[in-house]
């Protein structure tokens, strides 16, 4: 068989899905160095994933309703112009598998799946772990995919920490979370700042485009750009690189500060389980969890991240 030419990633989800994938695109590309990579994914990441250097270029699904046939009729178009001879379905949801039996009509062979499935087997698994079962069933072997990084998108910020007065010591606050997530925002961040501060450790807020004015109230520095903008993910990226810590919800930004290894303490209102299945406890993060963030204080937060600081 004549090695694939041209491979289809899809990568639906939020930014937390994307970064857990990264090191799932890293030995996908080391698997198939000749290929041109095509990856599908949602609008708001495509900026990001064009500057990924394990994929040629970027994709849109703009998640509209399958009903909407003139939506489908255009994603059809687009994806069965490309003439994919593979694809890594790493989304492994009902709507990825319209996509390929409907909208590519089961003609491109999938990596890693079995034919006609609907629901991928062990779909409650980790996310890390399912993309590496995938990976290994299709025969690429998988070195970074249990530890995606994010080396690539760390822009330099030492003009920006300057002008904003920062410097080591600091550690970044993301109290933040999508709208739809605002059950997993941690209520007690102001407190923990007092008391960072109270010790030296400068606390730094990087709010996100949605949330700009909702953290003010916080002790520290609220960082935005000159112009009075949000970040963008690089220069998150590299304010997260020069940090002595992080503290944040399960988001897409505590994500990144894990890719990063930089050390930090994810803290989830769920369970075990959900805290497991995001594996946002990896390299130097680790997770507190409380159902309803009941007896999770500041004092319980700040001690953990003293311990952490201390390793």
């Amino acid at each position: 068989m004549n090695a694939p030419a041209r491979i289809l990633v899809i990568k639906l989800g939020a930014l937390g899905d994307i970064l857990l994938a990264e090191g799932a695109f890293r030995d996908i590309r080391t698997r198939h160095p000749d290929a041109r990579i095509s990856i599908l994914t949602r609008r708001p990441f495509k900026s990001l994933l064009v500057h990924c250097p394990w994929v040629d270029e970027a994709l849109v699904d703009d998640n509209r309703p399958r009903w909407r046939l003139d939506a489908m009729w255009k994603l059809r178009k687009l994806l069965r112009a490309r003439r994919f001879d593979l694809v890594y379905d790493l989304q492994n949801s009902r709507r990825s598998a319209f996509y390929l039996r409907t909208l590519l009509g089961n003609r491109v062979p999938s990596a890693g799946m079995p034919p006609k499935r609907l629901v991928p087997p062990n779909k409650h698994l980790p996310v890390l772990e399912r993309h590496a079962r995938q990976l290994v069933a299709a025969g690429t072997p998988v070195t970074h995919t249990p530890h995606p990084g994010a080396d690539w998108m760390v822009t330099e910020v030492g003009e920006l920490l300057a002008a904003n007065g920062i410097r080591p010591p600091y550690v970044v606050l993301l109290p933040g979370s999508s709208a739809r997530g605002a059950a997993k925002r941690w209520p007690h961040y102001a407190e923990l700042a007092t008391r960072l501060h109270e010790r030296g450790l400068m606390p730094v807020t990087v709010p996100g485009p949605d949330e700009l004015d909702q953290f003010d109230h916080l002790p520290g520095v609220s960082l935005r750009t000159a112009e009075g903008r949000a970040l963008d993910l690089f220069a998150l990226a590299g304010v997260l690189r020069h940090a002595s810590a992080v503290v944040g919800n399960d988001s897409g930004p505590t994500h990144l500060a894990a890719n990063l290894n930089v050390p930090g303490i994810a803290l989830f209102g769920t369970d075990a389980r959900q805290a497991e299945r995001t594996r946002l406890g990896r390299g130097r993060m680790r997770t507190l969890v409380a159902p309803g963030f009941d007896g999770l204080d500041a004092e319980a937060v700040e001690s953990e991240l003293l311990e952490t600081l201390a390793r």
